[in-house]
């Protein structure tokens, strides 16, 4: 039941190998989760991530656990803003639309299930875990202009394509708000939501979804009273959940490599935030990644 709406399969098992990748997965359906969402980072990769799956489901030897991969999995395709995807956003995206239209005509068994575009956005987090050693002295004003592009590039294939966007934002709240106002295609999710209550008002009035990580469990006292308000502020019919594996385990595994199988530290930190049983939350994800996905 408990749904994972984001996380990056490919990472988490590049240093640990395919045996590790089937440890986890089949230890994912002990839970049955309903939706699990592997996320990319370039326009090309849905290949090598599906394949990569693939090679995993071959090496659970337990049938059942075998289907319930199969049926939990899906797919995201979308270009994060490193310096060369933003120099080349043009030639990027008309790739990614290529590579995500040959994919769902492709007639591959997860070919229908390739159900959202991103993670795409705005990150200016230069401590981030998701780009160590990442230099920012280049992103300067017009390299910030060409970043925005290249959201907004996505956010209209999004819109094309009729697909909901998986929007990452970090430290750069303005310049996703400036895109989103834009382009006019507001549905998705803010995955790993980081910002104020402020913030959080403006992403609801344009009615996107709102996805928790591990993160959501490292404020200090006053922070985490913050983010408690934070928490229990989103409409029932607008929360998410995600782990965003590799990164961001949740307490008690801060500083740990994260996987999907953490999920249930989240989900009991939201629902006691929020005054309900983990239950109770899941079944809710549940049909908010119905509505939003499928």
């Amino acid at each position: 039941m408990s749904s994972d709406i984001l996380f990056n399969f490919t990472q988490m098992i590049k240093d640990s190998g395919s045996g590790y990748g089937a440890q986890v997965l089949e230890e994912m359906t002990s839970a049955k989760p309903f939706f699990a969402l592997d996320s990319g980072i370039r326009a090309d990769d849905i290949w090598s991530r599906v394949e990569a799956v693939k090679e995993c489901i071959e090496l659970i030897d337990d049938a059942d656990a075998k289907r319930i991969v199969s049926q939990m999995m899906y797919f995201s395709a979308g270009i994060m803003p490193d310096l060369d995807s933003v120099e080349n956003r043009y030639e990027y995206v008309e790739n990614l639309e290529e590579t995500i239209n040959s994919f769902r005509d492709s007639g591959d068994e997860f070919s229908e299930k390739l159900v959202a575009i991103g993670p795409c956005g705005i990150d200016h987090d230069w401590d981030s875990v998701e780009f160590e050693g990442r230099e920012h002295d280049y992103f300067d004003h017009n390299t910030v202009s060409d970043e925005k592009d290249l959201f907004a590039l996505q956010m209209t294939l999004g819109k094309k394509l009729n697909m909901p966007v998986i929007v990452h934002s970090r430290k750069g709240f303005q310049e996703t708000a400036d895109v989103l106002k834009a382009v006019k295609w507001n549905r998705g999710v803010i995955h790993g939501y980081s910002y104020s209550k402020s913030e959080l008002d403006f992403f609801l009035d344009l009615g996107w979804y709102i996805s928790f990580n591990g993160a959501v469990t490292y404020a200090g006292k006053k922070g985490a009273l913050d983010m408690a308000d934070i928490i229990g502020y989103v409409p029932k019919d607008r929360i998410l959940i995600e782990t965003d594996s590799p990164y961001y385990a949740p307490i008690p595994l801060k500083n740990t490599e994260n996987n999907p199988n953490n999920i249930s530290y989240i989900y009991d930190y939201v629902a006691s935030k929020r005054g309900i049983a983990p239950s109770k939350l899941a079944s809710i994800v549940e049909d908010n990644c119905k509505k939003l996905f499928l």
